[in-house]
């Protein structure tokens, strides 16, 4: 199974917004914190990747530049392992890391449960 990361703060951003989205999709939030909860998401802290903050704000400028924390991430990361930034947003297309759709997650997940059978 691949790792899956992502910056602590996006994961308290999440849940900060959590709240309207249910209210929004009439979803019972009572079921989607645990769920969030059980997802297999690794959240790092901004300590282990800040020594790339002036790299990914430079890699994001004139685009959405609070997105750093995701950039700064990967790229802490692309010396250990292969990395893609799992997203639907285009304005990260702009960091030069690997973006990935949904569907495109999918797709590496449906081929490694086929290598593995």
């Amino acid at each position: 199974m691949p790792r899956v990361v992502a910056p602590a703060e996006v994961g308290d951003e999440i849940l900060e917004h959590l709240p309207a989205i249910a209210r929004k999709r009439r979803l019972d939030l009572g079921v989607l914190l645990p769920v969030l909860a059980a997802l297999p998401i690794e959240w790092i802290d901004a300590a282990d990747y800040s020594d790339h903050e002036v790299e990914a704000r430079r890699r994001m400028t004139g685009r959405d530049e609070g997105d750093w924390p995701v950039v700064a991430l990967a790229l802490s990361l692309l010396s250990s392992m292969t990395v893609g930034i799992w997203t639907q947003d285009r304005d990260l297309e702009v960091s030069g890391i690997r973006n990935l759709t949904t569907g495109a997650v999918l797709d590496i997940l449906r081929e490694l449960e086929t290598q593995e059978t």
